[in-house]
């Protein structure tokens, strides 16, 4: 074998185990990760504002059943810091 073709050899060998570890180090930290809450505010006929948890179909504008006349006036998501 020539010396070229250790080196190229040598340097893929470390390229693929760098490639490796920073994989195994983004999974390692996304399975830490807590879930993020998705929030939708309210806002009532009276001016009062109320937050509840995000329920399937909900969108900006939509009539709400949550208070008289209410309209959802956001949709958030709120991700806990450590």
């Amino acid at each position: 074998m020539s010396l070229d073709v250790i080196i190229i050899t040598g340097i893929a060998l470390l390229m693929l185990l760098l490639f490796t570890y920073m994989f195994w180090r983004e999974s390692a930290i996304r399975n830490r990760e807590r879930p993020a809450e998705v929030y939708t505010v309210t806002r009532c006929g009276d001016g009062a504002e109320r937050r509840r948890k995000y329920q399937e179909g909900d969108y900006v504008g939509k009539p709400a059943g949550d208070c008289a006349e209410g309209v959802i006036i956001g949709i958030f998501k709120e991700v806990r810091q450590e």
